[in-house]
């Protein structure tokens, strides 16, 4: 799967230059092509559409204000995307975590609207194994991080490397901790993290 889709236009290389000197128009057109990745990436990482999309619209807020420390893996800025969306979504569960344990201190009127379906769909879309999306919710920020570059998005050690900015040995360290742990959990197929490097 390539990891910068260009339909003729300029590449990521290109845009991420002049985004770099502040040109709006080439953010638009990073937005525009990463963005339905980066939301899924989002949807499968947190509960609710509404969080998703908040964590998607972090991770693109972050594009912009480090523009120019951004780096590129196989000419695309997805890879960069991917860890700010894993990086923004671990934030948000932690926010959330605490917003629930304020809440149960007080009544509550009613429940919150479930988006499971929603979920499913990202899942759907992006052709995951049953029970992947819920492995990488419930994995820590570093470990989410090489699981989406990796596993979901195929991106070999080196170049989740590079993007993390994290030694190689670490890295594979970390995707063989991080298979062990979602072939062992009891509620998902023990094939899943296979399939998914299929």
């Amino acid at each position: 799967m390539p990891l910068s889709e260009t339909s003729g236009g300029p590449d990521d290389v290109e845009l991420l230059y002049r985004l770099s000197r502040g040109d709006e128009p080439a953010y638009r057109l990073l937005h525009d092509r990463h963005q339905a990745t980066v939301f899924r990436i989002a949807l499968l990482l947190t509960d609710t559409v509404r969080d998703a999309e908040e964590v998607a619209a972090t991770a693109f807020l972050e594009l912009w204000r480090r523009r120019a420390r951004v780096r590129l893996v196989r000419t695309s800025v997805l890879p960069w995307l991917l860890v700010a969306t894993c990086t923004a979504a671990t934030d948000a569960l932690r926010s959330r975590r605490r917003y629930r344990r304020l809440l149960r201190r007080i009544p509550a009127d009613g429940g919150a609207s479930d988006h499971a379906e929603a979920v499913a769909r990202a899942v759907d879309a992006l052709k995951l194994p049953d029970g992947l999306g819920t492995g990488l919710r419930e994995l820590g920020r570093r470990d989410s991080r090489i699981a989406v570059l990796c596993l979901v998005h195929g991106l070999t050690a080196s170049d989740a490397a590079l993007v993390l900015r994290s030694p190689e040995p670490a890295v594979l360290s970390r995707l063989t901790r991080v298979r062990r742990r979602l072939r062992r959990a009891p509620h998902r197929y023990p094939s899943a993290v296979e399939e998914a490097n299929a």
